[in-house]
């Protein structure tokens, strides 16, 4: 994904004027969005790093400078799908109103583009962490401790919740796959 962020965020950049863009800071530990609140900003984020959560204990994903977040709400029932707060901070955010930024994107093509190449490119490295997930619950399953330690291994390279995901599958494994010992 680190390819579609430098030129989305100069396009942004490019129009921050346009947009009557305004700059946010947030503390370490602040919440930046909140799960299921209206979404009607789209937000790139200039330093610090964001924690995407669906839960406080469970983590999706880590927002780094360049890279812009809000803008899953502006589809559907126009609501945010997760919280996110600042996890290494202080953080300053530069925040767009989504309805302008959707207005200039009917007039730049280039701008088009490259949201939606984020949004694919979002969706695509969900559905790896989904793989990587369930090939670990298979492996598991079939008693496959090479296939297993793999998927672990890719699993810990992941955010938070995935590294956390990755401990509890290899305490199953060792519950369940202890060596048996015979008695004899």
């Amino acid at each position: 994904m680190k390819g579609v962020y430098p030129r989305l965020s100069q396009l942004l950049v490019t129009h921050l004027q346009e947009l009557k863009a305004e700059s946010r800071h947030y503390a370490q530990g602040d919440v930046v969005i909140e799960k299921q609140k209206h979404a009607d900003e789209i937000l790139l984020l200039m330093s610090g790093e964001l924690s995407v959560e669906i839960s406080p204990e469970c983590e999706l994903a880590r927002i780094k400078p360049g890279e812009m977040l809000g803008e899953m709400g502006l589809s559907g029932d126009n609501r945010h799908s997760a919280t996110v707060r600042v996890h290494d901070g202080p953080a300053e955010l530069i925040q767009v109103n989504a309805d302008a930024l959707l207005r200039l994107a009917l007039f730049d093509g280039d701008l088009a583009l490259e949201m939606l190449a984020l949004s694919s490119a979002r969706c695509r490295q969900s559905n790896q962490q989904m793989a990587l997930l369930l090939g670990a619950i298979q492996a598991l399953s079939d008693g496959n401790r090479d296939q297993l330690q793999t998927s672990l291994n890719h699993l810990q390279a992941e955010a938070g919740g995935f590294q956390a995901a990755a401990k509890h599958l290899a305490s199953i494994s060792e519950r369940l796959l202890k060596p048996s010992r015979s008695g004899g």
